[in-house]
């Protein structure tokens, strides 16, 4: 841990030039606005975890393919009976969830709630939907897994107040699709599922929002998804959602309140999730109708945010052999993705995914960053997997009724598959890396929990149903063992485990399940029979005139005579 910081100091006392550090002038990390480029020839690295969630609003999507193959038509749908909205090829969907009620009963939120770290429930007031009755809003079928799309969610909490005041905004987002390549009658297959949570103020002005394209010129075929902004350039950052007149502000969401969410779910969840949340209380209920009910309650943490940029001649050997034959892929100023690197600036976008390779490529960027955060912004937010690495992941994964569990940590890049699985070692490892300072100077103290289906760790280990216990261990980049406060629970089904305090470059979460051997069973009692003295007994026997006596334990009487 300590050589790679002093590692990391020598590389950019040699490398040049300091990279350019993205420090913005912002009062709060929730409203950082992303640095612009400072020339040609640099290359930059974003890494603001909040930005997949929020950069889109509702919206339904459906094409039409001419007689050669080619997207011939893309047609924003308001509901799947409009007209152009037939199902021919394929149709998507971004379907940001509302509140159920008698219109919408199922892919939506039957509560949100909230309580203090001691215990107390605080009111929640409904205030209406952000960019209510929006451009790209739809209405969802049941029937055909179709969930409706509107506004994200508005409440106020006053007994949790913030920078900005006690408004709060949901944004809860369904992502599917459905091919005809697959069946013509295919239903909608939900592809991913996210939320958050998030502390905002309204500010009224010019602003804008991302969309869906619907010109069908952007399309090299309809397996793409191509955003367009609608309005004004969206200001990613620092508006949490917009849209033309409003901007939802972000401000630091308390840490000192456990916020919650429900879910009744037609589609339903399945495998694993990973979050931004700390302590989560995780709850799934199968209704008699068959949909699902998902609860979870958890508390926000603060995530290092990244913003930098650095010289192509500057770059470390390490990221420039990381980039070498990979196409020109991310946001470009100064010119297009098909120049060379030296007559553009490109920004890597660290966003997207969670996989093996962008924890390589955040690695790699560690020298640059100089192992110091430009921003730590609170988050609450949970998602599906979206990778999930090895394919053969071990099929006791699937063992508990579709749900396997959730990971989250407050790390800035981690693995958002399930913990690997070291079957020679009996372990769960799981990795995890982030700058070892915060952005103020300070030492970064790491976040880990797992919440597992307890089924699946039963079936992973060949437990009995007897009580599940654990050991964690953090094990730093250099093998060194790294000290953390750990927390080990099974509850409701589920296994809850915890690492709290350890500190990065990039160490592995180390879990190791156990169960004490059931006691052998007390054999029962054997009744012993003391041995007794047999008693004799006398009889007489006759033949005729003559008698005799007989005494022994079983007297007979002799041939030829009868027992009198």
């Amino acid at each position: 841990m300590k050589r790679l910081g002093k590692f990391v100091v020598l590389l950019i006392s040699v490398a040049l030039i300091a990279p350019t550090l993205a420090h913005g002038a912002d009062s709060y990390d929730e409203q950082h606005l992303s640095s612009p480029a400072p020339a040609k020839n640099h290359q930059g690295y974003l890494l603001q975890d909040s930005a997949e969630i929020t950069r889109f609003n509702s919206g339904l999507i459906s094409f039409k393919l001419d007689s050669v193959g080619k997207v011939e038509s893309v047609t924003a749908c308001s509901k799947l009976s409009q007209a152009g909205c037939e199902f021919t090829i394929r149709q998507f969907y971004r379907a940001v969830l509302q509140i159920c009620d008698a219109n919408t009963t199922v892919d939506c939120l039957t509560k949100v709630f909230a309580k203090t770290d001691d215990g107390k429930e605080l009111e929640i007031i409904p205030a209406g939907n952000f960019a209510d009755k929006g451009k790209f809003d739809f209405v969802g079928d049941a029937s055909q897994n179709l969930p409706t799309g509107g506004g994200a969610i508005l409440i106020r909490i006053p007994g949790a107040p913030h920078a900005g005041g006690d408004l709060y905004l949901v944004k809860s987002e369904m992502v599917g699709v459905r091919d005809a390549n697959n069946s013509p009658t295919a239903k909608f297959n939900m592809q991913r599922m996210q939320t958050g949570i998030f502390a905002v103020a309204i500010e009224k002005g010019a602003f804008g929002f991302n969309s869906m394209s619907i010109d069908p010129k952007q399309y090299p075929s309809v397996d793409w998804t191509i955003g367009a902004p609608v309005g004004n350039p969206p200001e990613s950052g620092r508006c949490v959602m917009s849209f033309e007149t409003e901007c939802a502000k972000g401000y630091p969401l308390p840490q000192n309140v456990a916020f919650g969410l429900q879910f009744r779910m037609n589609n339903k969840l399945d495998g694993w999730l990973h979050g931004r949340m700390k302590a989560p209380n995780i709850t799934i209920e199968k209704e008699a109708s068959g949909t699902q009910l998902l609860t979870v309650q958890a508390n926000a943490i603060k995530v290092p945010l990244i913003d930098v940029w650095v010289n192509n001649d500057a770059m470390p050997t390490s990221l420039k052999a990381y980039y070498a034959g990979m196409p020109n892929y991310g946001s470009v100023s100064f010119g297009t993705k098909d120049q060379s690197l030296s007559e553009i600036a490109i920004r890597r976008d660290g966003n997207a995914f969670n996989d093996a390779n962008t924890m390589k490529e955040f690695v790699n960027w560690l020298p640059v960053i100089g192992d110091k955060a430009q921003g730590m912004p609170t988050a609450w937010m949970l998602k599906t997997m979206i990778s999930f690495g090895d394919p053969n992941q071990n099929p006791c994964f699937a063992k508990g009724n579709g749900f396997a569990g959730v990971v989250s940590t407050n790390a800035a890049q981690y693995l958002d598959g399930p913990p690997s699985f070291d079957k020679g070692e009996g372990v769960l490892d799981y990795k995890v890396a982030a700058p070892h300072l915060t952005s103020s100077g300070e030492v970064f103290k790491g976040t880990y929990d797992l919440v597992m289906s307890s089924a699946v760790a039963r079936c992973l280990y060949g437990f009995s149903q007897a009580p599940i216990g654990a050991t964690i261990s953090i094990v730093s980049e250099s093998g060194e063992p790294n000290i953390a406060t750990t927390l080990v629970r099974e509850k409701d089904g589920f296994l809850n485990l915890a690492a709290y305090n350890f500190t990065f470059s990039s160490p592995t979460v180390r879990v190791k399940l156990t169960q004490e051997a059931a006691p052998a069973p007390t054999p029962s009692p054997v009744a012993t029979v003391k041995p007794s003295t047999a008693k004799k007994a006398t009889i007489t026997c006759v033949k005729g005139k003559t008698s005799k006596k007989v005494t022994a334990v079983n007297p007979k009487c002799p041939t030829g005579y009868k027992k009198k």
